[in-house]
């Protein structure tokens, strides 16, 4: 019977009984009838509600379902076990300036899918009837999404690690990094800038430089992976922001900067020729160079056989206190070392030790300098 019918017979029934009752009786029995008509209202509003509401559960688990039978395939990095062809999450990405771009879009596209339809699942599957199970699925597949991007962000900011950009769009690599450490022979500071509309790479002081082959391989490498990491995040903060996550502004940097570094990498190892190498003139002597060349060259080459030369520019010791007694005393200058485009000079430091009572111990090595190596004529 219909919901209508139900509410029209109670009422009629509880009219027709109080008109058959007189006096102050019927009175009383009028106060009834109105709570029996309102709790009979109530009674088929609730019905009302929990049918529609039964109904709109019915649409939504519908629904739900629906979109979880249309799941994108699970990409491998989402997977419980992240493996691919026998690597881990972390030695593919280590590898993946060699991987195909065509790979790397297919990947990129497949783990943007999944990712943003579990986000869609999620905000179906919600309320206190939840399917626990479900949740807790795509919490783990999500967690292993945002694990994987982590990963690259990591990895990709060692190979660019002291990278960053001035205003006018020159971009920099200053610090000890994954493309200044190719010839281990410890930082070397490269810039990447524009001269005459090109990038090239450059010394701190702005003199365009030329790479050896370890620092050239590193610089392309590094390259390789700025691409294959935008590829990877291209545009990925939009998605993020439509399905409704947050992400880290170190991040969306990198997503920024990667193709534009990539081309400046690209565009200086294209214009990394002998040509373009600026000699200067040999480093004067200063007073020191007579009493200790020979022994700076013997500490020299017992560390690189290379080394064919050294000069001496310090005209006195540079002593380095600690609090009121001296720790030890310095000179500086330079190794020079031949190879196919000429003698390159290399900053060093010679040390001495202080051992008290006014005496110093041997010469040793006192490390690098903090200037770019250049060639002289």
């Amino acid at each position: 019977m219909k919901t209508k019918s139900i509410k029209t017979l109670l009422v009629a029934a509880i009219t027709m009984a109080a008109m058959s009752v007189p006096g102050t009786a019927n009175a009383q029995l009028g106060g009834l009838v109105n709570k029996a008509k309102k709790k009979a209202e109530q009674v088929v509003d609730k019905k009302k509600e929990d049918v529609k509401k039964k109904g709109k559960e019915v649409k939504e688990e519908a629904k739900m379902q629906a979109l979880e039978s249309q799941r994108p395939p699970l990409p491998w990095p989402m997977s419980e076990n992240p493996q691919y062809d026998g690597k881990s999450v972390e030695e593919f990405l280590k590898g993946i300036a060699d991987v195909p771009d065509e790979e790397v879009k297919a990947l990129r596209e497949q783990l943007d899918a999944r990712f943003k339809h579990n986000c869609q699942l999620n905000k179906i599957n919600s309320g206190p009837d939840y399917d626990v199970k479900l949740w807790e699925n795509i919490t783990k597949e999500n967690e292993r999404w945002w694990n994987f991007y982590g990963t690259l962000a990591h990895i990709t900011r060692t190979a660019m690690d002291g990278v960053y950009s001035d205003s006018d769009g020159t971009i920099h690599n200053e610090n000890q990094s994954y493309l200044i450490n190719g010839r281990n022979r410890g930082p070397r500071g490269i810039r990447i800038e524009k001269h005459d509309g090109k990038f090239k790479f450059c010394s701190l002081s702005h003199q365009a430089i030329f790479l050896d082959e370890n620092e050239v391989a590193s610089a392309t490498d590094a390259a390789k992976r700025s691409r294959k990491f935008q590829i990877l995040t291209l545009a990925i903060h939009k998605m993020l922001d439509e399905v409704g996550e947050k992400y880290d502004y170190d991040d969306r940097y990198m997503y920024n900067y990667a193709g534009m570094l990539a081309k400046a990498l690209e565009e200086a190892l294209e214009g990394n020729k002998p040509e373009n190498i600026e000699y200067k003139a040999m480093p004067k002597a200063g007073s020191m160079h007579a009493k200790f060349k020979a022994e700076a060259l013997a500490i020299a080459k017992a560390d690189d056989p290379k080394v064919i030369d050294v000069i001496i520019t310090s005209s006195d010791w540079d002593v380095l206190m600690k609090g009121l007694v001296p720790e030890r005393r310095n000179i500086y200058g330079y190794i020079v070392t031949q190879d196919e485009l000429g003698k390159k000079c290399s900053e060093r430091v010679w040390t001495q030790k202080y051992q008290g009572n006014g005496n110093y111990g041997k010469l040793k090595a006192g490390g690098v300098g903090v200037s770019a190596d250049f060639y002289v004529k």
